[in-house]
């Protein structure tokens, strides 16, 4: 009777640490990327009615290349490694491969914020058209958080960028 009643407090014991354990397992919110990009449209096209002086005669024509930005962080920066370490080997191991690159995936570093291609024309005053791409990169809220020349993005890939002071400005 003894060793029963010791089963059944260990089962209940071992059935609440995975109650447990299940409740606080972190849920990935996963929100698809047409949506990110959406909600990134709909940033730029508020922007630009905001900031008229800037886009004169606007007409936006399209958006292109929504990307995700991450910083690398230390554990990103040692997979990188670990993966050019297997690749770099003369008999690589894909299991092993194959592994560190999904750490990788799952783990891509944290995140600053996303890059969209902008193409758009406006009109100059002698009624001139004249077609833009902009690279417009955006904060973790979808603030405006600069515009660079699309050929920039390879600099600046995993840096931090800085934000263009009149984008913080509470109007």
């Amino acid at each position: 009777m003894k060793i029963l009643n010791q089963i059944h407090l260990l089962a209940l014991g071992v059935s609440m640490i995975l109650i447990l354990l299940s409740c606080s397992a972190p849920v990935e919110k996963k929100v698809d990327k047409s949506t990110l990009q959406e909600k990134a449209k709909v940033s730029i096209n508020n922007w630009v009615r905001k900031h008229p002086e800037e886009y004169k005669k606007y007409k936006p024509i399209s958006f292109e290349d929504f990307t995700i930005r991450y910083e690398k962080t230390e554990l990103t920066h040692y997979l990188s490694d670990k993966i050019e370490e297997q690749q770099a080997k003369p008999t690589v191991n894909k299991h092993v491969l194959d592994s560190l690159k999904n750490l990788l995936e799952k783990n891509k570093g944290l995140l600053m914020g996303y890059t969209i291609i902008h193409k758009y024309h406006t009109k100059t005053f002698a009624g001139e058209v004249v077609n833009h791409k902009d690279l417009v990169f955006l904060d973790t809220i979808f603030r405006i958080a600069t515009i660079l020349e699309p050929d920039a993005y390879d600099m600046i890939l995993d840096q931090k960028i800085i934000f263009r002071p009149d984008s913080l400005e509470k109007k």
